[in-house]
């Protein structure tokens, strides 16, 4: 150590050099990947906490990014680096999607396939007409209604497979269905043979994406669909949750 090193600023900087690295992490995680001892760690974490230099979520620790970033630049989700989707992957054996509303498209902003240990890039980036598949539908259900109204407007409601709506009428009221039951399902809407099932993702109270699981519709059975609804409903409360620990 230098002469003019002081130490005690020395493991502050290194809390916030890891919490950079990591995003959040807890008080136990923090003192071990730094080897420090749990008091040192926590008066450490106190005075940053104090400083608003970082911030705590339930048990979490992150940076409070006010502090390094400026004006109305933000960092941009990055959406294949959360965890809570591959549980779902790995569990049900079937392929995930998350996308996000662009114009009147359903954009994809992660996809996982077999074996679930990284993103399927090939897919990432796909764009699709949003009243066709269950992303698009559950994020257009949750919008505000002055939005859903200059979209709506807009939707050209190209027809895909013979299960495709293309009566805007009848997609609007399906619209209000899937509002308040808190899920869509695309029984073959886009591809004919593939079922999927779609949950709103949230942040600060607004729809910013959607989480789905789709697979075939002779292993996704319509008896299954109770229980895979739960569990996509599920997911997307996750997922919300730590977009909040992140961001």
């Amino acid at each position: 150590m230098s002469n003019y090193e002081v130490a005690a600023l020395k493991k502050g900087l290194q809390i916030l050099d890891l919490l950079q690295e990591e995003e959040f992490l807890t008080l136990t995680e923090i003192s071990t990947a730094l080897s420090f001892n749990k008091t040192t760690a926590f008066r450490l974490l106190s005075t940053l906490e104090n400083m608003n230099y970082v911030i705590k979520k339930d048990k979490y620790f992150k940076l409070n990014e006010g502090k390094f970033y400026q004006g109305n630049s933000t960092r941009p989700f990055d959406w294949t680096s959360l965890k809570t989707p591959y549980q779902l992957g790995v569990e049900e054996s079937e392929g995930v999607y998350i996308g996000i509303l662009e114009d009147n498209d359903v954009v994809m902003k992660q996809m996982l396939k077999p074996p679930f240990k990284e993103p399927f890039q090939p897919e990432i980036g796909d764009r699709s007409p949003a009243h066709i598949s269950a992303l698009g539908k559950v994020i257009l259900a949750n919008l505000q209604p002055a939005e859903l109204e200059g979209i709506s407007s807009r939707l050209s409601l190209s027809q895909a497979t013979d299960q495709t709506f293309i009566d805007r009428e009848l997609f609007e009221q399906h619209l209000d269905i899937i509002q308040k039951q808190g899920f869509a399902i695309d029984d073959e809407e886009r591809f004919v043979g593939v079922r999927c099932i779609a949950a709103p993702v949230f942040y600060k109270d607004r729809v910013i994406a959607a989480v789905a699981i789709a697979g075939p519709v002779d292993k996704m059975k319509k008896t299954l669909l109770r229980g895979l609804t739960n569990k996509v409903k599920a997911v997307s409360k996750e997922i919300t949750k730590e977009l909040d620990l992140r961001y």
